[in-house]
Formats: structure tokens, C-alpha cells, sequence
């Protein structure tokens, strides 16, 4: 017999792809800024490297308590308890972004502030 796989609301799947793209471009700025810092990148490139990191990481911070709370919603709503391990991933991501955040911009003070 051919089974049909559990239904997922499509809000749920929307927030969850939403936060990993989020993670994965902030990874990838993070990991541009690195390799940017060995090979030398202008100053200005690095800038706009920082810049782009502080704003991915706000934006998966903030994605992230909102899957935390959709997750909540439909634990409590619903009764599904398979949410449980999606609210462990939001909170890693979420603290994840809020530190890369405050990284970035702790580095852009220290480097000359607010300037382009």
C-alpha cells in the first residue's frame, strides 16, 4: 500500500526554508569576510561585507523567534509534538544570527564606526 506523507502547514514550510536561506547566505557572508580578511579585499568590500552580515544575522534572529513562536502555536494548538525539535534548530539559528550580528557590528565600531 502506498502511504501519504504527514501534512505540514504551508506556513511552516514557508518560515523554515525562509530562516535556512537566511543561515546559509549569513554563513556564506561570514565565510566571504574570512577569506576576504587573508587575501586582503579593499576596505570598502569588507564594509559592505560586514554590513550585509549584520543585516542577515538581525533578519535570522528574527525569523527564528518566529519559528520558535509558530512552532509553539502548533504544539499547543494542534497537539503535535514532532514541532519540538523544529524549536531546538530555531533557537541554535537564532542564536547563531544574533551573534554573528553583534560580531559584525562590535568589528565596524572598532574599525572607524559608521563611515563608508
Amino acid at each position: 500500500m502506498v502511504s501519504r506523507p504527514k501534512k505540514k502547514p504551508i506556513l511552516a514550510i514557508l518560515v523554515k526554508r525562509t530562516v535556512f536561506f537566511f543561515f546559509t547566505m549569513c554563513i556564506f557572508t561570514v565565510f566571504l569576510y574570512g577569506i576576504g580578511t587573508i587575501q586582503g579585499f579593499m576596505d570598502t568590500t569588507q564594509h559592505v561585507l560586514l554590513r550585509l552580515s549584520i543585516i542577515l544575522g538581525f533578519s535570522l534572529a528574527v525569523g527564528s523567534i518566529y519559528g520558535i513562536l509558530l512552532d509553539l502555536w502548533f504544539i499547543f494548538r494542534q497537539g503535535k509534538r514532532r514541532f519540538f525539535w523544529g524549536i531546538g534548530g530555531y533557537i541554535g539559528m537564532g542564536m547563531l544570527g544574533a551573534a554573528i550580528a553583534a560580531l559584525a557590528t562590535f568589528i565596524v565600531v572598532v574599525s572607524g564606526g559608521n563611515r563608508i
